[in-house]
């Protein structure tokens, strides 16, 4: 389904909006997304929605519905504040199943030691008993299940003095005749923090094409480090995976001559262990195998990290640990994402690809979304 195709679709449903996360896969663009996320606000229907974007469902949800261990519990608000409301609810529930366990574990130790004591002392334990029994039929509090948070983890590999990437009057199309890029001048360094934003056939991905080599200028020059080594992640990597092998087996044939545990090591650095690691790729899920191609790229220490769509398949709570990983890693960062959270979370820079230039927006992310709603007349 093109952008188009499901902009129509949108606009098409009246009685029932069912919009899951699969649909995000072809609204790659942020003001698209923006558009999306005011539509929706306004949809005067039902509406449900799967997503992974925490800003998308900020904007749009008014209850969140929290699916654990077979049981749904409905929070009101947005995701933010389900987020807040829940996190308070288990510390109290966590407080008051500590609470129970300390009386049940007193009142058991007092049964065993005074339960065939004197008369007086048997008969308080057994009114300890009675207490303890009404406590269960009444229904114990269970204890707080925590979500299990996974951990990514980049190698730091030290500086290299800049400039490491630099593009001198660059001019880019892939015919001479229709220019993307035109004249186009920055560099980009290991302290460099940026993600690229524009519309839709732009040129973003272009751009991390000529970064890394693979585009050639029409005219002018990148300049690269000579020691500077670069990892990209596109959409379509974890694609070209061999579904018939495991992560480990892929691991050890892209990197020959390591041994195995550092192979596990370096797959575990990214939340895949266990059975994960050595079960055939086919019977992992999409997110996994996107953990995969965060291992193999990770494991080459590049010096700067080329992000397009880097959180398609990944859940919220991995997306925060993607960004907590990145910030603590020493490396230069270009990304391309329609997640406005993320790129809040690791840019320091906002680069605007339109109209054959690349310029840097004054401000951050939140203000460039501010100023797409009002350049759609989304808002007064």
């Amino acid at each position: 389904m093109t952008w188009e195709e499901f902009k129509g679709f949108v606009k098409f449903v009246k009685v029932f909006c069912s919009v899951n996360d699969q649909y995000f896969y072809v609204v790659t663009d942020l003001e698209a997304c923006v558009w999306l996320e005011e539509t929706l606000k306004n949809f005067e229907r039902i509406l449900v929605v799967v997503s992974h974007s925490q800003d998308f469902l900020n904007g749009v949800c008014t209850n969140i519905i929290h699916m654990q261990n077979k049981k749904l519990k409905i929070y009101t608000g947005n995701y933010d504040q389900y987020a807040q409301t829940r996190s308070e609810l288990e510390e109290n529930q966590m407080k008051q199943y500590k609470w129970e366990q300390d009386q049940i574990s007193s009142m058991k130790e007092y049964i065993a030691r005074f339960g065939h004591g004197s008369a007086k002392l048997a008969r308080q334990a057994q009114s300890k008993e009675k207490t303890l029994a009404k406590m269960e039929r009444g229904g114990l509090t269970e204890k707080v299940v925590r979500d299990k948070v996974l951990v990514f983890r980049f190698v730091d590999v030290g500086k290299l003095p800049p400039p490491v990437l630099q593009f001198v009057e660059v001019a880019f199309g892939y015919t001479p005749d229709n220019l993307i890029y035109k004249n186009i001048e920055f560099g980009v360094d290991l302290d460099s923090r940026v993600a690229l934003v524009g519309p839709n056939g732009a040129g973003k991905s272009t751009l991390l094409k000529l970064m890394t080599g693979e585009l050639v200028p029409l005219d002018g020059m990148v300049r690269r480090h000579n020691h500077l080594r670069i990892a990209q992640f596109h959409q379509h990597l974890a694609d070209k995976l061999d579904m018939e092998v495991s992560a480990l087996q892929y691991m050890i044939s892209e990197y020959p001559g390591n041994e195995e545990e550092k192979m596990r090591a370096s797959i575990g650095k990214f939340g895949l262990t266990g059975k994960a690691q050595v079960m055939p790729m086919s019977n992992l899920s999409d997110g996994q195998r996107s953990r995969v191609v965060f291992a193999w790229l990770a494991f080459r220490q590049p010096h700067m990290l080329l992000l397009d769509e880097p959180t398609n398949h990944l859940d919220i709570e991995t997306i925060d640990s993607l960004a907590e990983a990145l910030n603590e890693w020493d490396g230069g960062l270009v990304l391309v994402s329609h997640d406005f959270r993320l790129i809040n979370q690791v840019a320091k820079e906002i680069w605007v690809c339109e109209n054959q230039a690349v310029t840097r927006w004054e401000g951050d992310i939140m203000d460039f979304k501010m100023h797409l709603k009002k350049k759609a007349g989304l808002s007064g």
